[in-house]
């Protein structure tokens, strides 16, 4: 367990850690732009209006729709409404790793208890090996693939998508994102206010990592019977 001091103008927030993993990107981008106050102030919107709420699922939701929104202007630039391939049915990006936070795994377990059928084989065998990059992108390609895909490669739970996969966007061609490991190089569209607020997002975190390795954690946690189903590859 560590302790992490962060200053935002006069105030200094210090945050217990403990087993949390913050994404690359986010993690990257609150690097070189904590210092400035703009973004900085975006950790301390998220983090101000999160403290506040004691239902996880409330809080993930209040996150999503902070990323959502700092989204919209980027998403709407011209360039990236030229260049970017990202659309429905594009799901180069859903056989990648995605880490969530354990709000954003009560929320997932949340839409299976509702009654949404996954893969559950499939989802054992990413947990297995998802804490760790080099292990998970030894797994086949098919193997990757998100148990929330459906038969047209859309997202089943698209509203309640983690944050992260909100700001998966490339500029290009789509074939760039059928990683074959995770170092593949990618033009990815630049999302730095959403970066900052997952960066809050996670630093509240109880607990964050993979999201087929949280969201196991949690079906068991709560005893939940999960329905496996073949998936169309």
């Amino acid at each position: 367990m560590t302790r992490q001091k962060l200053f935002v103008g006069k105030k200094i927030i210090l945050f217990i850690i403990s087993r949390v993993k913050v994404p690359a990107i986010a993690k990257k981008t609150f690097d070189q732009l904590s210092h400035v106050p703009e973004f900085l102030g975006v950790v301390q919107l998220i983090l101000d209006k999160i403290s506040r709420v004691s239902s996880p699922l409330k809080r993930a939701r209040i996150v999503h729709k902070a990323v959502d929104e700092f989204n919209v202007e980027v998403f709407a630039h011209p360039l990236v409404q030229q260049f970017s391939p990202c659309k429905v049915g594009c799901s180069g990006c859903c056989h990648t790793q995605v880490s969530v936070t354990s709000d954003e795994a009560e929320v997932l377990a949340e839409r299976i208890k509702e009654g949404l059928q996954i893969n559950l084989d499939r989802l054992e065998l990413q947990s297995k090996v998802s804490e760790e990059s080099n292990t998970f992108y030894q797994l086949s390609y098919s193997d990757r693939r998100c148990v929330f895909l459906d038969d047209s490669d859309a997202c089943s739970i698209y509203e309640d998508r983690p944050s992260v996969c909100r700001t998966n966007a490339v500029l290009g061609d789509a074939k760039q994102c059928l990683v074959s490991g995770e170092t593949q190089q990618l033009r990815l569209v630049k999302t730095s206010k959403a970066d900052m607020a997952i960066y809050a997002s996670f630093l509240h975190s109880k607990e964050s990592g993979s999201l087929p390795f949280m969201l196991l954690k949690k079906l068991k946690e709560k005893s939940l019977s999960v329905v496996s189903q073949s998936a169309k590859l």
